[in-house]
């Protein structure tokens, strides 16, 4: 969320040939994020406050040049909800390739204006935990992520409602690949970042269950469909007895009346006496994509909000108790087996450096507008998301 981090470079930056001098491009020495800056604001080796893009910010005093430049919030470069998103500049640093910058950095002299009490002695010099720092940002700083509210689907939790997430299934959210430092040579495999929903369909022990990013969906719940009439029925009524009627029916969620078919077809595969019990308790991570089942972020450009409603899969988990992701080449024999579909892979081969996977995506991008490129290695311990900063510079 926030983080304290040392300024590595500062590139100079170029409109057509003409140096641009009021502003330049900072990297760090932690992360790989690139910011824009003003001109001499930070120089190599200061410390500053990074916070991390995707984030929100509040409308508070304290963030209005980021929400309300001149008190208008129209100026403002931030997206929906004043997320932290990738902007572009028309400049380059000599090579005629945009710039974007991505979160935002404060300095030492904003941290002094900043609403965080005295009596908590935070400076950038501070040897801070994470979980301090989380804190900071939550509670003084009023940063937050925001997610959409899901509907609740079959009213109150007896009548079959949305419930908690499954005990010892994780949920999906791949770390962005700034933040991650891997050691290559590294054979690694790429798969198109689907700009959706969530979804993960399960069978444990014979029985199906379909959850979004954050719960889990009844598949079937109790419907008030009237009343029980005559006066017999209203006396007991005063008693407290329940005259409603009520019948089962399915849930008119999009995770389900997409996920259903899927979810059976799991059930029946698991199910098979002959199947290897380790393939007998599994869950399917997928995105759900299409025209009136998912938004996904939003993007106007979205490649998968117009096509038809259906679940693109990147990921298995045994789930015999706590969920272990299968590597990627299980993965590829389940999701075979039940012939679903999987996103398209960008890549499977050895890169050699960080700047080879970069430069690969780069190119990739630069051909196709998507949301980026999930990339994980072959035997499933490690994966992380690599972000197009053009698709998300228009979210």
């Amino acid at each position: 969320m926030i983080h304290i981090v040392t300024i590595k470079n500062k590139i100079q930056l170029y409109k057509g040939e003409e140096p641009a001098n009021a502003i330049e491009l900072i990297q760090l020495e932690e992360f790989g994020f690139e910011l824009i800056s003003a001109k001499d604001r930070f120089q190599v080796g200061d410390k500053a406050l990074l916070v991390e893009p995707d984030y929100n910010l509040p409308d508070t005093e304290f963030w209005k040049d980021w929400t309300a430049p001149n008190g208008d919030p129209k100026k403002s470069k931030l997206g929906s909800h004043n997320r932290i998103r990738a902007v572009k500049f028309n400049l380059h640093r000599g090579d005629g390739l945009p710039v974007y910058s991505n979160g935002i950095l404060l300095s030492e002299e904003d941290i002094k204006q900043a609403p965080i009490p005295d009596k908590l002695k935070f400076s950038l010099r501070s040897e801070c935990t994470e979980a301090f720092l989380k804190n900071l940002a939550m509670v003084d700083l009023g940063i937050y992520k925001y997610e959409a509210p899901e509907r609740n689907h079959g009213g109150n939790v007896k009548q079959g409602a949305s419930r908690e997430f499954p005990v010892g299934l994780y949920k999906t959210d791949e770390i962005n690949f700034n933040k991650v430092n891997w050691t290559f040579p590294m054979h690694l495999v790429g798969m198109v970042k689907m700009d959706g929903s969530s979804i993960s369909i399960g069978c444990k022990n014979g029985k199906g269950f379909i959850c979004s990013r954050n719960l889990e969906k009844p598949v079937t719940y109790k419907k008030k469909t009237g009343f029980k009439k005559g006066l017999f029925y209203k006396f007991l009524s005063y008693f407290g007895y329940d005259r409603a009627i009520y019948e089962m029916v399915e849930s008119d969620s999009e995770f389900v009346k997409v996920g259903k078919p899927y979810m059976d077809k799991l059930v029946e595969v698991c199910s098979n006496p002959y199947r290897r019990e380790e393939y007998r308790n599994l869950v399917l991570r997928g995105e759900l994509v299409g025209e009136g089942a998912s938004n996904g972020s939003g993007n106007k450009n979205n490649p998968h909000a117009k096509i038809e409603p259906q679940i693109f899969f990147f990921g298995v988990d045994n789930y015999d108790s706590t969920a272990k992701r299968l590597d990627f080449y299980d993965f590829m024999g389940v999701i075979g087996d039940l012939n679903f579909k999987h996103p398209d892979i960008v890549f499977d081969k050895l890169f050699e450096s960080r700047e080879e996977l970069l430069r690969t995506c780069e190119e990739y991008f630069s051909k196709n507008l998507i949301e980026g490129i999930v990339v994980r290695s072959l035997d499933g311990k490690w994966s992380s998301k690599i972000l197009n900063l053009e698709y998300d510079s228009r979210k």
